[in-house]
């Protein structure tokens, strides 16, 4: 390892009182063969931060078949553990057999803090240690904070997307059209965007203060969700006597059930849905998909009794879509999600939590720059 690196960090882990997290100091581990060593210069906050560490939640299992009804509780992460997803910055250090990196590239990507067995793999350190696949290389054109947004939301969007649709593949001719139910929720802009790509009509729901934004993404068409007439209107904005699909990227209430009243008769039926489910009265005619993007990372997924092996061709499909997402984002096509730069650096990813869990983010990626943090 390069002498100009330090020989510890600091990293945000989780504390035994179950409510609350903190920096502590450990030591700065050296890429093993296939790794990089990352310096970070922003990480992005998911809702998938609180589900998994401070707010113990009932989710329903993550899987590629129908869901059947089983709910379970994830729990808490343990006392000492490390956390966080999203990160972006610039390579440091290689490991062994590493070719296609080097050192002094910008780099965004994520972790599942769940698996990790290290603290330092994980997003919410000073330096974090990743496979060199699948990573996104981050282009001149956007940030290091506007980067880290991207990982874990536009995986989670592509895994459901390609699940019920086959998306990267291209849209059926015609204009079929695709229902993304919260288009202006960090998953949802990225679900917008992957559906559009494909060549899909884009119908998505959003407050109207949202409208040109998610437009803007390349919806065709957005409705205000509280509208009472929203589903004619989306029925109607098809233009096939419904939609082929449904993403759900709110998953509250009974957006679920809802939306999947668009699907048209004859159609594929199907509905992808991004965050936890409320399993009651749902639609029996309708295949509802759940997951998380554990494959995609090449990682197992082993929580609470639920186990999902890696998969090559998830793998596959995260490292082709990466490689396009770079050019995408050169090029304007694709897009990342809007930033709030939280302060305080990793030292405010405590107050960041408490934020997100009073409802109090909206529109935007809580994002923190490492480089804030005190001393």
């Amino acid at each position: 390892m390069p002498s100009a690196l330090p020989s510890t960090q600091r990293v945000l882990t989780f504390q035994a009182d179950s409510k609350t997290v903190a920096l502590e100091t450990i030591p700065l581990d050296k890429p093993g063969p296939g790794q990089v060593l990352i310096k970070n210069a922003a990480v992005a906050q998911n809702p998938a931060d609180c589900a998994f560490s401070l707010f113990s939640s009932t989710i329903a299992v993550p899987d590629i078949v129908r869901v059947t009804g089983k709910v379970i509780d994830y729990g808490m992460l343990s006392a000492g553990q490390g956390m966080g997803w999203d990160f972006a910055g610039r390579i440091v250090a290689l490991g062994e057999g590493v070719t296609d990196n080097k050192i002094g590239d910008r780099i965004a990507g994520c972790h599942i803090p769940v698996n990790s067995v290290k603290t330092v793999q994980n997003a919410f350190c000073e330096y974090t240690l990743a496979a060199v696949k699948p990573l996104l290389r981050i282009p001149d054109s956007i940030t290091d904070e506007e980067a880290s947004t991207i990982p874990l939301a536009s995986l989670t969007a592509l895994h459901l997307l390609n699940i019920i649709s086959g998306i990267p593949k291209r849209a059926p001719l015609g204009g079929r059209a695709f229902l993304i139910w919260g288009g202006s929720s960090s998953v949802g802009q990225f679900a917008i965007q992957l559906a559009h790509i494909a060549g899909y009509k884009v119908i998505t729901t959003a407050s109207p203060k949202n409208h040109a934004f998610v437009k803007s993404l390349g919806a065709a068409v957005a409705i205000d969700y509280r509208a009472p007439d929203v589903l004619e209107q989306i029925v109607a904005a098809s233009g096939w006597g419904g939609v082929d699909y449904v993403f759900d990227a709110i998953c509250e209430g009974n957006s679920a059930e809802l939306a999947s009243k668009t699907l048209r008769k004859g159609g594929p039926r199907k509905v992808a849905l991004a965050n936890q489910l409320d399993l009651n009265n749902l639609n029996q005619s309708v295949d509802y998909y759940h997951g998380v993007p554990s494959a995609l990372l090449n990682d197992d997924l082993n929580i609470g009794g639920v186990y999902r092996p890696r998969n090559r061709t998830d793998f596959d499909l995260a490292i082709d879509f990466f490689e396009n997402a770079a050019g995408w984002l050169e090029e304007g096509r694709f897009k990342p999600n809007p930033v709030t730069v939280h302060p305080g650096g990793l030292s405010g990813i405590q107050d960041g939590l408490d934020f997100m869990k009073a409802g109090k983010v909206s529109g935007s990626k809580l994002v923190y720059r490492v480089a804030d943090t005190p001393a």
